[in-house]
């Protein structure tokens, strides 16, 4: 019993609410019929005035009035048609009129079928703001009209000009008509702002609803495009590989002008044709939506290459070898030189003396500047497994070369870690190819005589003896001993030991061994090591 009467409650809602929605949609038409009427008899009459009248500025003064009026009434028109049908009729007029068409327009056509998609997503919202507006422009000038009205009826209880009051409610019936088609138009507008927000749906239902017709509509052709984009690239690659692979001279490692050109072209072609295979599938199709889409795509990339266009130009000139770096010359970047071996999309530099390599995108050669290298120009202080002595005093042998870093070992096995910039700034000086071991011998000048011959016959005589001994004559190239100079407490004798490279694990082994000798020597043969001499004077 309690489901029945239920039902039948709902029952009697429901048709409630449909006969109040009928009544009121139907009280709304015949408020905008009564303002259609109104104003097809305004115009009327002010035609006959207008015609009626010998005076041009009067003339040009109804003229306006009459244009207002005409806009008002098809204003009304619209939205009592609306109102009958529940469709908006403006949107099924087509424009036949067949003109000249501009480039501009003819863009514009081109991509229309986007701008409708656009418009249709954004219907409803684009609806309910012109309805808000209108209720805002209504709901300001209603109460001005009431205003206006309640003024003019205010001097026409004070007037006793006969003239005037003729004038007067001639005003009056305008601001009364002014003010029932006010509110007629606002309660039309309120009413179909009340349809719209009730047929409304959610926006993540709508953009739910948006995708899946998106797919279901165009789902299809989207994936042909998207395989036709895939096998042009794939082919396109294909045939590049095929072509490097049957003929060698594409890739070797200096390519003549026209080879570059070649490979240049085909690489442009693969662009154009990737994007004009989709596009094709979709004119095939029909599909204008998805065409205007990669037309628009294209024409976002030819912009883009405009905006870039003389930066690509110098990347195509990089890429044909006529830029300002080319292969097999020296360019310094990142604080390094480099030799340029290969130039393409990646190009390949490399430091031949520390073993590093570099690929880098063409671009980044934008601004430099290459030249021939020459024999003697320096790449690197050091190879991998040299020995090297630094301006700090460090010394060690180079057992790893990065970008960033450069590792040593000392004799002892203990690692240290300099960074590139902070290594090249310490002067550091390659022992691995030759090196010089340097020290001064100072005896006393009570050997004065003899020191500038006899001393330095049998320094030198005794060191070379003590090197072979202990086994060093190897990799001795060179020992030279002089006399230096005569200094304040002694006299200085000079010795110059060179070795080769091969001995640079051992430089401070011989640097400690050539004072050890020198010192034997001084005791072997009685020279004085003097202490130095401070003279203190005495004031009388």
């Amino acid at each position: 019993m309690l489901k029945q009467i239920t039902f039948i409650l709902l029952t009697l809602m429901f048709f409630l609410t449909i006969s109040f929605s009928e009544e009121n949609n139907f009280y709304n038409l015949e408020e905008l019929f009564k303002s259609k009427t109104m104003l097809e008899i305004e115009i009327k009459t002010k035609i006959k005035e207008r015609s009626k009248s010998t005076s041009e500025e009067e003339k040009e003064e109804l003229k306006e009035i009459i244009k207002e009026l005409q806009d008002q009434f098809e204003s009304v028109e619209h939205k009592f048609q609306k109102t009958a049908t529940g469709i908006d009729i403006r949107v099924m007029k087509l424009n036949k009129e067949k003109t000249e068409t501009s480039l501009s327009q003819d863009l514009q056509l081109l991509i229309e079928p986007l701008i409708k998609s656009a418009k249709g997503a954004t219907n409803e919202m684009r609806e309910k703001v012109k309805l808000q507006e209108e209720l805002d422009y209504y709901k300001e000038m209603l109460p001005q009209a009431v205003s206006a009205k309640k003024n003019i009826e205010a001097i026409l209880e004070k007037s006793t000009d006969l003239n005037l009051n003729t004038e007067l409610k001639k005003l009056h019936k305008y601001w009364e008509q002014q003010i029932k088609l006010l509110s007629r138009n606002l309660n039309a507008s309120l009413d179909e702002l009340e349809m719209v927000k009730k047929n409304s749906v959610s926006f993540a239902s709508s953009v739910k609803e948006s995708t899946k017709n998106f797919f279901q509509e165009r789902g299809l052709y989207l994936f042909e495009g998207l395989m036709a984009f895939i096998v042009v690239v794939v082919m396109m690659k294909l045939i590049y590989f095929v072509m490097i692979n049957a003929f060698p001279i594409f890739t070797k490692a200096s390519r003549s002008f026209y080879l570059r050109l070649l490979d240049l072209f085909y690489r442009l072609l693969t662009i154009i044709f990737a994007i004009v295979a989709p596009m094709t599938i979709f004119y095939i199709e029909e599909d204008w939506f998805l065409f205007s889409i990669g037309l628009l795509i294209f024409l976002g990339v030819m912009w883009t290459f405009r905006s870039l266009i003389s930066n690509l130009w110098q990347q195509a000139r990089l890429f044909l070898n006529i830029g300002s770096v080319r292969e097999d010359e020296r360019i310094y970047y990142n604080g390094l030189p480099w030799k340029v071996k290969s130039i393409n999309i990646f190009t390949t530099i490399e430091n031949p003396v520390s073993g590093l390599s570099l690929r880098i995108p063409i671009e980044k050669l934008v601004g430099l500047d290459s030249r021939p290298a020459h024999a003697h120009e320096p790449w690197f202080p050091c190879r991998l497994n040299d020995w090297v002595l630094l301006s700090d005093g460090y010394y060690g042998k180079a057992i790893g070369i990065s970008l960033e870093f450069i590792e040593f070992e000392d004799a002892g096995g203990g690692e240290k870690t300099y960074l590139v910039s902070d290594f090249l700034a310490l002067s550091p000086v390659n022992i691995s190819t030759n090196f010089r071991v340097l020290y001064t011998l100072g005896i006393s000048y009570q050997h004065q005589k003899e020191s500038t011959n006899i001393v330095i016959r049998q320094l030198r005589e005794y060191l070379l003896s003590k090197i072979e001994e202990e086994d060093y004559h190897g990799g001795l190239k060179k020992l030279i001993v002089q006399f230096s100079n005569a200094g304040d407490s002694s006299l200085d004798i000079l010795i110059l030991a060179n070795f080769s490279g091969e001995m640079a694990p051992l430089y401070n082994s011989l640097r400690r061994a050539i004072a050890r000798w020198s010192v034997d020597a001084c005791t072997e043969y009685g020279w004085e090591i003097p202490f130095p001499q401070v003279t203190i004077h005495q004031g009388e």
